[in-house]
This record gives C-alpha cells, sequence and structure tokens, in this order.
C-alpha cells in the first residue's frame, strides 16, 4: 500500500510499504477513504516529537470502511463505515473508566503516555492513518458508527480537531457572557472558535500573523476580532485595552511549542534542533537548552483577568523554559492542557452535525489524492495558496 512515512527531520516521503495485519483479536483493518494533515503533523516533520523513529507511518485524522475484523471484534463487520478518534484507548483500564480516553494505561507499551495513532515511539508507536489501510487496535471501543449520508469531510474532523476544540471550550468552562481570546487562526484555533461561540461567548478574540488566515477566521467565523500581533508589541496588552484592562475570562492557546519565538536564543536553539543537529556531548536530555517557544503562552497569560482560565490545546512535547509560573500562580489562574478526551465528545458532536447545528467541514480548503501528499505538506508547511486544511483520498 501507499503511506506517508517519517524518515528524519526534514525528510517524510509517500512510499509502498507492506499492508497492514491483524495482530490482536480486538483488531479491524481500516481502508481508508479519507485522511488529512493536522498541525501537529509539522512537529513531526520537523523532528520536534518523542522518539520518531525511522519508518513511521504517520496520520491521526482518518476515517473509513471496514477491510478486516479480528475473531474477537463484535460491534463492526466489513463494510461498515467508520470513524476513528485519534487517541488509541482499551477501554477497560483505570484511565478509560474515568473517560480519560488519551491516558489510557493499556494503548502504549512505553506507558509513559497513551497511545496515539501515528506519533511515534512515545506515544506507542502505532502505525497512522495517511495510508491505505491502516490497523486499529481495540476497535469496538473508540471508533463510531457513520451513515452513509454523510459526506466524509462533514464528520471527518470528529477524529481530532472539532473534537479537540470543543473539549477545550468544555473543560475550559466557556459559558454565556464570556470574553475569550484564541492564539492561532490555524484550523484548531478556527475551531476553538467557533466552539466559543457556540456555547455562547460574548466576545472571541483571534491573535494570528499570517494575514489570510486572519481574515479567514473573521469569514468562517462571523462576530470574530481579530488582532495581528506582528502589527502590535505585546498582543496580551492590547487584548487587555480592548476590555477596557479587565482581561478576558478564558485565553486558549491553539498554536502550541511552535509558536513564532519572540526570544532569540530560543529561535536559535530551536532552528538548530528543526535542521536535525544533534544534541551537545556530555548533556543529559533534561540539560538541554530550551527548544520550544512560550510566546503564546506569555500573551496568553498577559490577556486574562484575574482568576482567569488558560487552556494549552496547541501541542507542546519539548522541553519549555520561560513558562510564567510566577504570573499564574499570583494571578489565581487555573490551566487546563493535554491531549484531548476525543472519544467523550464523538457521539455528541456528530448528534450537533446531524442537527446542523455546528459544523467543520468549510475550513477544508484543499482536496487532494494521497498521491499528491508531499505536495500538500509542502502547501501546508509553507502556507502557500491560501491553505488551511487539506483533505487526502487514499483511494
Amino acid at each position: 500500500m501507499q503511506a506517508v512515512v517519517y524518515h528524519k527531520p526534514y525528510h517524510i516521503t509517500l512510499e509502498t510499504v507492506p499492508d497492514p495485519k491483524i495482530i490482536d483479536p480486538g483488531d479491524v483493518i481500516l481502508r481508508v477513504s479519507s485522511t488529512s494533515i493536522c498541525g501537529s503533523d509539522l512537529h513531526i516533520l520537523h523532528g520536534l516529537v518523542p522518539e520518531l523513529i525511522d519508518g513511521t507511518i504517520i496520520g491521526h485524522e482518518f476515517m473509513g470502511t471496514v477491510e478486516e475484523a479480528g475473531s474477537g471484534v463484535k460491534k463492526w463487520r466489513k463494510g461498515d463505515r467508520i470513524l476513528v478518534p485519534f487517541p488509541v484507548a482499551c477501554g477497560h483500564c483505570e484511565m478509560c473508566n474515568r473517560g480519560l480516553w488519551s491516558h489510557c494505561s493499556d494503548s502504549n507499551p512505553h506507558g509513559t503516555a497513551g497511545g496515539i495513532f501515528g506519533y511515534g515511539g512515545y506515544y506507542g508507536g502505532i502505525s497512522g492513518g495517511q495510508a491505505e489501510y491502516v490497523r486499529v487496535p481495540f476497535a469496538d471501543v473508540s471508533p463510531i458508527a457513520i451513515p452513509d449520508e454523510f459526506q466524509d469531510e462533514e464528520v471527518l474532523l470528529i477524529s481530532d480537531v472539532l473534537s479537540t476544540a470543543y473539549w477545550i471550550v468544555d473543560v475550559c468552562a466557556i459559558k454565556p457572557g464570556d470574553a475569550v481570546a484564541v492564539f492561532g487562526c490555524g484550523p484548531v484555533g478556527l475551531m476553538v472558535q467557533r466552539c466559543s461561540l457556540f456555547k455562547g461567548a460574548e466576545r472571541v478574540i483571534a491573535v494570528d500573523h499570517i494575514p489570510y488566515r486572519l481574515a479567514f477566521a473573521g469569514q468562517v467565523n462571523p462576530g470574530v476580532e481579530t488582532i495581528n500581533f506582528k502589527e502590535h508589541d505585546d498582543p496580551g496588552e492590547v487584548i487587555k485595552e480592548m476590555t477596557g484592562g479587565r482581561g478576558v475570562d478564558v485565553a486558549i492557546d491553539a498554536v502550541g511549542f511552535e509558536a513564532e519565538p519572540t526570544h532569540l536564543a530560543v529561535s536559535a536553539m530551536a532552528g538548530l534542533r528543526r535542521l536535525g543537529m544533534p544534541d551537545p556531548p556530555g548533556f543529559r536530555p533534561e540539560d538541554q537548552p530550551a527548544v520550544c517557544s512560550v510566546s503564546a503562552i506569555n500573551w496568553a497569560v498577559k490577556s486574562l483577568r484575574q482568576g482567569g482560565t488558560l487552556g494549552l490545546v496547541g501541542v507542546y512535547g519539548a522541553k519549555a523554559n520561560g513558562f510564567p509560573i510566577g504570573d499564574i500562580f499570583a494571578r489565581g489562574l487555573t490551566v487546563k492542557c493535554g491531549q484531548a478526551l476525543v472519544q467523550n465528545y464523538t457521539e455528541e458532536l456528530f448528534r450537533y452535525i446531524k442537527e446542523g447545528r455546528l459544523r467543520a467541514d468549510d475550513i477544508f480548503t484543499h482536496q487532494m489524492p494521497l498521491s499528491d501528499a508531499m505536495k500538500a505538506y509542502d502547501m501546508f508547511a509553507n502556507r502557500d495558496q491560501g491553505c488551511v486544511k487539506v483533505i487526502l483520498k487514499p483511494h
């Protein structure tokens, strides 16, 4: 089959690899009908995700039809159309029983974090879905059935982007009348803005520095106010001024550790790491210099009112020096963060889409065959041709 494969920083390829096989009786083999490129896939491209192994098949937003079911699978049979959440969950461990699906104890043999499709050894080494076929473990637990009357693009982003956005908005307890700042106008940021409005936020302020993404945010999320941070010294202070000195109730960082660095040393170290430069000899991993920008976090903290809530939904997978813990403590801020608990929201979100109350398909700006995956990555990574989100069709 054809699949997108990581080899080293800035080197991924589309190549022929062996078809996946049933390993456990609870597995299904899925024939992928649609997959997409996520912003966190760019962290993989840049070599910034822990324990990335040469030969890893990447991709964690996908859906399709069951090609083969293991002998222990009770819920699915060949031909069933299903959507698969990105966290891999066993459904029976303590974490799963608590609804903490992305922290499943049994989906990752390393035990460091819950398993994630296509995200390297640190997250279980489970092959991803930017491929013609993918093995789905614990298939009776997380996937949901999708009726044939729905187009893939209408529901695909329940697998990650829409669920991730809805989860952070929910755990940050956004309610009617709230003022919200969202840092980032990529796919997750756009959905965070939309879900904030869906929850009744009175004011949503979006921050980015890419003009077409700021314009797109205003287009697909009417009523959202936008700030280009390149035009201001400190967008956090600008947001304070916009709210009469009060600050917003909730600020959400939808960018993560590849936010535009504002510290020269961090920028230099991040640049070296992204080019694949080895760590200095004689240093333990915990002694390495920062390779993570926290500019979005610092701005978000400044934008908040006393006792407000900071949501971190952009991925942070590297050492982040300069985290503003003093300000967070002194001002009594609450922090919500982590890999989204997607499985808690999939059925609810599908119902909202079915009822016409919420949508996510309008952020797809490009559709391409899987054979053009390398062109799609170039376009997405380089922010070319107004690219916001690409859907790939393997078949």
